[in-house]
């Protein structure tokens, strides 16, 4: 119990070691500042920021700062969206080595990693498998990034909305359907005008988000969730669908009984006539 005692409050700059290290002028101010609410000296401030930062030394820190839960946000926010292409720095893309490793040995394909929208924000993308699998390395991932973190004196918050000014965690749920032998359902294809299975399947799921949208914005729907980005990725009011101007173009031919011009893939165009060509995805 002794040891219990001593060991209590040991790296607390409490009251106690105020009033210990401090001045005893010094120590009276600002316990009158303290108790009546009425500004601090900027001589009081210093002699305590001197005395604590001494006595921190003491106990072993080696770094020091200020922390502000209030105040203005950053002065870098993500006006831009700049971050995504920027490179990742040093310490995060070290701790993505470690952690793609750690993941490869449990079987969780691990592939992708960038920057994200807000500054310290990056995403991880693990490759599809099946549905009960998935759910598993999910969790296996979360645990890993938290605790990998911790190693490389780094903080993984994973909550939706930590804080007011500061984006929040989510994950981007990519699914198809397969049958038992692999095939992939949803698979467009190179000529997804001319594959029957691939419409008749696309035509049903935009028919199911239709008459069930409700049903999915529900299932999705929290105050966290829903201001996790600020409605940049998070789930949006009304659910929608995009397919793509080709799809689109494909579905009104069929709709309306017409013929449909088969579209060529085309080049790029970004002004850089040094750098090869490539096509546009549809």
């Amino acid at each position: 119990m002794s040891e219990v005692a001593e060991l209590f409050s040991s790296m607390v700059f409490d009251d106690a070691t105020m009033e210990a290290r401090l001045p005893k002028d010094t120590y009276r101010a600002l316990k009158k500042s303290t108790e009546e609410g009425t500004p601090i000296d900027l001589s009081v401030a210093t002699t305590v920021a001197n005395a604590m930062k001494d006595w921190a030394v003491e106990k072993g820190a080696t770094h020091y700062t200020h922390w502000f839960l209030f105040g203005a946000r950053a002065p870098k926010g993500q006006e831009l969206d700049d971050h995504y292409f920027g490179a990742i720095k040093p310490r995060v893309a070290a701790y993505m080595k470690e952690l793609n490793n750690e993941l490869w040995k449990l079987g969780v394909l691990a592939k992708t990693e960038h920057n994200e929208v807000a500054p310290a924000q990056h995403e991880l993308a693990p490759i599809f498998t099946t549905t009960n699998i998935a759910a598993d390395h999910n969790q296996l991932t979360m645990e890993l990034m938290q605790k990998i973190a911790k190693k490389h004196g780094m903080v993984c918050l994973l909550h939706e909305k930590p804080f007011a000014g500061v984006n929040g965690s989510g994950k981007h749920n990519n699914w198809s359907i397969s049958t038992d032998t692999g095939v992939n359902l949803l698979d467009p294809g190179k000529t997804p005008y001319e594959n029957a299975q691939f419409l008749l399947l696309l035509s049903a799921v935009i028919k199911a988000v239709d008459e069930y949208q409700d049903l999915l914005r529900i299932s999705v729907a929290s105050a966290g969730n829903d201001h996790r980005l600020g409605a940049n990725e998070a789930p949006p009011a009304i659910v929608s669908m995009f397919i793509g101007s080709d799809l689109e173009e494909i579905l009104t031919a069929i709709e309306n009984d017409t013929g449909y011009d088969t579209k060529q893939k085309e080049v790029m165009r970004i002004g850089v006539h040094t750098l090869p060509k490539f096509s546009r995805d549809t």
